[in-house]
């Protein structure tokens, strides 16, 4: 067959080779193919990338068979596009479709050469190949079982991706298609749709291919069932098999989950200047809208709904001074100036941790303790704190003094994560060794550490948190071994663990050091009363733990005593048994024997 022929047979068309590609593929000569038998869906074609498996059988132009996977019944799968087969290879697999077989002739450029492969291949061969495209694993199959496919429309801009929980607005037109994938049926969509990025909101299909999108890409999604539907779908009519979706990503809010529960979480609406952002003592400048956050929107930061019932403008606080709500105070370290967000504050972050900062005038607006709050916050500007590593040891103290009587005013309002807060700062201005300090600094150092290492254990103890209690007050103890406050904390701390006997030792030790301390003398009193009360519920409890054995074993005993008597018994009756058998037996035989004697 000529050259002129092969040409005319491939441009032949047949329904399953309308795509089919035959002739000269390289343009050159280098590569010729010739059909044998059309493959199935041949507008379905392998692309640089993905994993093909061919059958294959290699001869040179004298008919002489080199290789053969025919022969080994083991497929031969390579990455197509890769350049790790002769070259001739990645050029033909791209034009074949599932299980079409074909005739390839290779010219040595774009076979092995002019080295060619010792010792079946001589150098600068002609080869001939049988090549059967078996089956590919296609990098545009989304889940690798055919069911959707993806093709670039275009790449889009830039070089930023969504991230896990980001807000996207995608462009969505979908359609129904015929089974061959290129006919188009009905138009069944065409508009937009927001969500959040990886929370179930969108067919799994988008959700997979959505993190390799970049501004403006535009991805076509061919889908078979059961992907032609999911969440957010409702314009699919049931039945429907086969539908394209055309996804456009408009665009995409950054979202962070700070306190990753969902209790916290800011949308950056506009991106603020530079890179730097408000350290712990800041002082920062805002604007604030509060509203009530939509109680039907499934976005992880919710559209405010009705109009805003409080305003801040250009209102300034120093960052930790418990000024504000806790989730408004961590919030705004995380912003960059002139950067705008849409704040979602569960309560634990808002009033139910700050409840003096609930007025009258809030409360009459719908607001309590269990408020749920919407934010729209601007950082307007701000001035970092001095870094702790700049300053002076008199300028580290001084700010010590300040965060703890911080954290004394914070408890005092019953706001004890922001007290905790206040207090872990003012112990990190020095959490290096004090022995480095200078000799009149030191025992000022010392003597606020321990001060704040015991109001941690108190604040801790009101949260609940008898581990941490512990912590602190051994922490204390260890720059202070006679700290009667710091024995006292550590003895309750040993009582809420029902440890009473190092929680009566350590109380008598603080007695010792203060004999006087009517809290410790009240404190022992409690250790005793519940030790009593221990000892008596236990002794109840062994007691009663004893008396249901003993009755156990009385029933043990009075169970084998009626067993045995029901053997001595039963041993009775069959003795009694053979004992009449026998007289019976006698009685016979006697009355044989008389019977024989008349």
């Amino acid at each position: 067959m000529t050259k002129e022929d092969m040409s005319e047979e491939s441009s032949k068309v047949t329904p399953d080779s309308d795509f089919s590609q035959a002739g000269d593929l390289s343009g050159d000569g280098g590569v010729i193919k010739e059909i044998i038998t059309h493959g199935v869906n041949g507008w379905q074609k392998p692309e640089d990338g993905d994993d093909v498996s061919m059958h294959y059988r290699g001869t040179l132009l004298d008919g002489s068979e080199f290789d053969s996977s025919y022969d080994r019944s083991s497929p031969f799968t390579f990455k197509l596009g890769d350049g790790k087969v002769i070259k001739g290879w990645d050029i033909v697999g791209k034009t074949m479709a599932k299980g079409e077989k074909a005739k390839v002739t290779l010219k040595p450029e774009y076979a092995y050469g002019e080295s060619g492969s010792p010792p079946k291949i001589p150098p600068n061969a002609t080869l001939v190949f049988e090549m059967e495209l078996l089956s590919w694993v296609s990098k545009r199959d989304v889940f690798g079982d055919g069911l959707v496919i993806k093709s670039e429309v275009s790449a889009g801009d830039g070089w930023e991706r969504p991230g896990k929980l980001d807000e996207i607005t995608l462009g969505v037109v979908a359609t129904a298609m015929e089974p061959d994938g290129r006919t188009e049926r009905a138009d069944l969509y065409n508009g937009q749709t927001t969500f959040t990025n990886g929370s179930g909101q969108v067919p799994l299909a988008w959700e997979k291919v959505i993190p390799d999108m970049k501004k403006n890409a535009v991805l076509s999604l061919l889908c078979t069932g059961p992907h032609t539907s999911g969440p957010g779908i409702n314009y699919v009519p049931d039945g429907t098999e086969y539908v394209r979706f055309q996804l456009t990503m408009l665009s995409w809010k950054k979202v962070d989950d700070i306190h990753k529960d969902g209790t916290l979480v800011r949308k950056v609406l506009k991106e603020g200047e530079g890179w730097e952002r408000p350290n712990d003592g800041a002082t920062v400048t805002i604007s604030a809208q509060f509203f009530h956050p939509a109680m039907d929107s499934e976005l992880l930061v919710p559209p405010p709904e009705g109009e805003s019932f409080l305003a801040l403008e250009d209102f300034s606080f120093k960052v930790g001074d418990g000024v504000v709500i806790d989730g408004l105070d961590r919030v705004v370290q995380g912003m960059k100036a002139k950067e705008s967000a849409l704040v979602i504050i569960d309560p634990k972050h808002a009033f139910e941790s700050a409840p003096d900062l609930l007025t009258k005038e809030m409360e009459g607006k719908g607001l309590s303790k269990e408020s749920r709050l919407l934010v729209e916050l601007m950082l307007m500007s701000f001035e970092k704190a001095k870094d702790v590593w700049s300053m002076s040891e008199e300028e580290k103290l001084e700010e010590m003094k300040a965060r703890k009587q911080i954290g004394n005013d914070l408890f005092k309002k019953g706001r004890y994560p922001a007290a905790r807060k206040s207090y872990d700062r003012a112990i990190a201005f020095f959490d290096s060794p004090t022995s480095e300090l200078s000799p009149d600094v030191k025992p000022k150092v010392n003597e606020l550490l321990v001060r704040c290492h015991i109001n941690l254990a108190v604040c801790l103890d009101r949260m609940g948190d008898i581990s941490k209690v512990m912590t602190h007050c051994k922490k204390a103890l260890e720059i202070a071994p006679s700290n009667v406050k710091a024995l006292y904390r550590q003895g309750c701390a040993y009582l809420e663990m029902d440890d009473f006997y190092n929680a009566r030792s350590t109380l008598k030790h603080a007695l010792q050091l203060s004999p006087s301390n009517i809290d410790v003398r009240r404190k022992l009193k409690e250790v005793k009363t519940k030790q009593l009360a221990q000892d008596a519920a236990d002794k109840k409890l062994y007691s009663n733990l004893f008396g249901r054995l003993s009755k156990m074993e009385a029933k043990e005993k009075v169970a084998n005593s009626s067993v045995q008597e029901n053997g001595d018994t039963k041993g009775e009756l069959e003795g009694a048994k053979k004992g009449k058998q026998a007289e019976d037996v006698e009685m016979k035989e006697a009355t044989t024997v008389e019977g024989n004697k008349n």
